[in-house]
């Protein structure tokens, strides 16, 4: 800009002493002429009349006065030449010239006699003689370079000081401007920048004063919206929802970080189409109808086995540019939430079946008694026993459910420390009845180990791994049952001899109420394993499951220390 300012400058000087030059010229060019015909008219009438008063010949005269340059020439009527200061040839014709032609003005050419550039005038004797003078150019060319040199030598001199003058204002002009922008290239790095009010001209300084407080300003509001941008990005990327935002051509604009990890966007997807990254269709769709309908909306999508609630919100804008964000789009997890809610309904469809038939059979039998159907104390009693059962099964049901909504609502973890031996010895004590109905030997390895539990917790999680070992093993089987430490852990494992369990229901045999023979009928309240699970979750623990058909079934948990 600055080289761009002087260059430009220079120019503009250089074409006004062009045209400064040229008025000149021309100003001297008529000037001289009307000088000329007034000095050659002075001339010619001196020689005129000092003609007039001589008694000589003509050649002589033209010898006595042809002085100072002047060239005096003595032609007859018929522009003969009769005598020449410069050239003793006579008789020839001068008639053609023009200063003979027109009497009384100038005329400049070369003379062929003398070969110098000549101005010419004559004059008409009243006794027909004509009478010319001539001087040469050369005092008037000398004039002319005389001026001209000293013009040019006086606008190359004013040039070089009106351009080292030139600079320096420059340099106090444009100094402010680089100022501005070494300023607003600090601000557009986000650093504020004063600049200093140096100029010489006051009127620079008011404009660098208002250009600080607008860049103060500035920077003030930038750091504001900075803000407000990494707090906003926060609070999206704690969410624990994703978050994502497309303009009315259905073009993402934002994502957060929960976005990203869904569907591996980057900072190059930014602007790109939904079906880019998106490859549900459902989702897709209810994007673009939220688009075009304005209508928010609210659907369940599976994505990579994950189940997510999205909901996508129109968001009102004024703004016809397709790069405004229009529609919200939220994910939320929502997998556990649905698993839950299918395992409520599965509790609930399950609990009220395996209410039902204990209930129907007290009714029944209570029914018979009611109605005297039967006849003897036999029977009375057998049907009693029966109503007997069925409580004591519903009574069991009702301890295990209530003993899982425990597992599943208390966070607390017990405080005081309990022999897991000494509670798998009473385990052993109470079910060694069962086991002897069956032949069935106990093998029992252990060691005191002492654990912050809560010994109900352990008691039922011995209690249902052993029971089950024996109600699904045949007679004369054996089960082997160990408590010990291995490394950081306490492990407990209980191996049978059983029917075992197929590979298609390990996978969900810990849930609730789940049976592998649908038909089969026992006394278990099919919350057993479910417990045992919930138990294991509490404690921080891990259930390993490893059974093969008609082989056996072995279960090891462990707790950490």
């Amino acid at each position: 800009m600055k080289r761009a300012i002087i260059r430009n400058n220079i120019l503009l000087l250089v074409g006004a002493f062009m045209l400064f030059f040229i008025i000149v010229f021309f100003s001297l060019f008529a000037f001289e002429k009307r000088n000329q015909a007034s000095f050659m008219t002075f001339i010619l009438n001196e020689v005129e009349i000092e003609y007039e008063q001589y008694t000589g010949t003509d050649a002589a005269f033209v010898d006595d006065y042809g002085y100072d340059g002047r060239r005096i020439t003595i032609m007859n009527e018929q522009a003969i030449v009769i005598a020449d200061t410069h050239h003793n040839e006579v008789g020839y014709d001068e008639s053609a010239q023009d200063e003979i032609v027109n009497l009384g003005t100038i005329a400049s050419r070369t003379s062929a006699h003398i070969g110098e550039e000549l101005l010419y005038m004559a004059t008409q004797l009243s006794d027909g003689t004509i009478l010319r003078v001539s001087i040469t150019l050369e005092t008037q060319t000398q004039l002319y370079s005389v001026i001209i040199w000293g013009l040019s030598i006086g606008s190359i001199i004013i040039i070089v000081i009106y351009y080292f003058g030139l600079k320096e204002v420059n340099k106090n002009l444009l100094k402010p401007w680089m100022k501005v922008k070494e300023g607003l290239l600090a601000l557009n790095e986000g650093h504020y920048q004063v600049m200093s009010l140096t100029s010489p001209y006051s009127e620079i300084n008011d404009l660098l004063y208002e250009m600080n407080i607008i860049n103060e300003g500035t920077s003030k509001h930038l750091a504001q919206i900075e803000a407000y941008h990494h707090q906003l990005d926060r609070i999206l990327n704690t969410l624990q929802q994703a978050v994502l935002l497309f303009n009315r051509d259905d073009k993402l604009t934002y994502f957060n970080q929960d976005a990203q990890k869904i569907f591996n966007l980057e900072d190059d997807d930014l602007d790109a189409p939904s079906y880019w990254f998106i490859r549900d269709n459902q989702l897709k769709n209810v994007i673009h109808e939220t688009n075009q309908s304005q209508q928010d909306a609210i659907i369940d999508v599976v994505i990579d086995e994950h189940t997510y609630e999205a909901k996508t919100i129109y968001l009102n804008t004024y703004e016809e540019f397709g790069d405004k964000p229009r529609v919200l789009l939220i994910l939320k997890d929502v997998t556990s939430q649905r698993q839950l809610e299918q395992v409520k309904r599965d509790f609930i469809a399950h609990a009220s079946h395996e209410l039902k038939s204990p209930l129907t059979s007290i009714r029944g039998n209570a029914e018979l008694i009611e109605y005297d159907m039967l006849k003897t104390k036999e029977e009375i009693k057998k049907s009693a026993r029966q109503i007997n059962k069925q409580t004591t099964l519903m009574t069991a049901l009702i301890e295990d459910m209530l003993m899982l909504s425990k597992l599943e609502n208390i966070e607390e973890k017990p405080k005081n420390e309990h022999d897991l031996s000494s509670i798998l010895d009473d385990v052993i004590e109470q079910l060694s009845i069962e086991a002897k109905n069956k032949d069935i030997h106990i093998h029992v390895t252990s060691e005191k180990l002492l654990l912050k539990v809560d010994p109900l917790d352990m008691y039922k999680l011995f209690k249902n791994l052993i029971e089950n070992a024996i109600k699904y093993s045949d007679n004369n089987k054996e089960v082997h049952v160990t408590l010990k430490k291995i490394d950081r852990y306490v492990c407990f494992i209980v191996k049978d001899q059983g029917i075992g369990i197929p590979k298609e229901h390990q996978q969900r045999i810990f849930e609730r109420f789940y049976r592998i023979d649908k038909g089969r009928i026992d006394k278990g309240t099919g919350l057993g394993l479910a417990i045992v699970k919930h138990i294991a979750l509490k404690y921080d623990g891990q259930i390993a499951l490893n059974s093969s058909l008609q082989k056996g079934t072995e279960i090891t948990i462990k707790l950490h220390l």
